[in-house]
C-alpha cells in the first residue's frame, strides 16, 4: 500500500485576490477623494456667490425703497457688507401698462479676484404710482380700456 502524502490546504488569499482587492481599495479611495474636494469647492464658491448676492441685495433694496423718482435720478453709493463700497446709477422709461416702469440698474462693485470695479446691469420692471404722471397715467389707462374693448367685441 502506498501512503499518499496528503496536501494540506492552506486558508488564506492568493497574491491574485490581494492584488484585486488592493486595486478596488485604491479606485473607491481615489473615487471618494475627488467626491470630497469637489463638494468642498462647492462649498466655497456658494459662500462667495452669497455674499455677493446679499451685497447686490443690499444695493436694489436701496435703489427700490426709493418713494421718489428724483431720488432714483442723483444715483447714490451704498457700504456693502463684503465688496466695499458701491454706486449706483438708475435709467428708468414708462411702458404701455399704466405705473409700469421698465428700470435698467447700473452698478459698479468691486470684483474682489480682480480687484477693480465691474459695472453689473440689471432690469426690472416696477409698479410705481408715484413716478407717474396723473395725466400721462390717464391716457394710458383709456388706451388700455379702448383696447380691451375692441378684443371684446372682436374688432381685431
Amino acid at each position: 500500500m502506498r501512503v499518499r502524502a496528503k496536501r494540506k490546504r492552506r486558508r488564506g488569499f492568493t497574491i491574485i485576490e490581494v492584488m484585486l482587492a488592493l486595486a478596488l481599495f485604491g479606485v473607491a479611495v481615489t473615487t471618494f477623494t475627488a467626491a470630497y474636494l469637489n463638494i468642498i469647492n462647492a462649498i466655497a464658491a456658494i459662500q462667495v456667490d452669497q455674499a455677493y448676492e446679499q451685497d447686490m441685495s443690499m444695493i436694489r433694496l436701496d435703489v427700490f425703497s426709493s418713494v421718489l423718482v428724483e431720488d432714483l435720478e442723483e444715483g447714490g453709493e451704498v457700504f456693502t457688507g463684503s465688496h466695499g463700497e458701491a454706486s449706483w446709477r438708475v435709467e428708468y422709461e414708462p411702458t404701455l401698462v399704466a405705473d409700469l416702469f421698465r428700470v435698467r440698474l447700473l452698478m459698479e462693485i468691486l470684483d474682489k479676484e480682480k480687484d477693480e470695479m465691474k459695472e453689473v446691469e440689471e432690469v426690472h420692471y416696477l409698479t410705481r404710482p408715484t413716478w407717474s404722471d396723473p395725466v400721462e397715467r390717464a391716457e394710458l389707462r383709456a388706451e388700455t380700456r379702448d383696447r380691451l374693448l375692441a378684443k371684446q367685441s372682436g374688432l381685431e
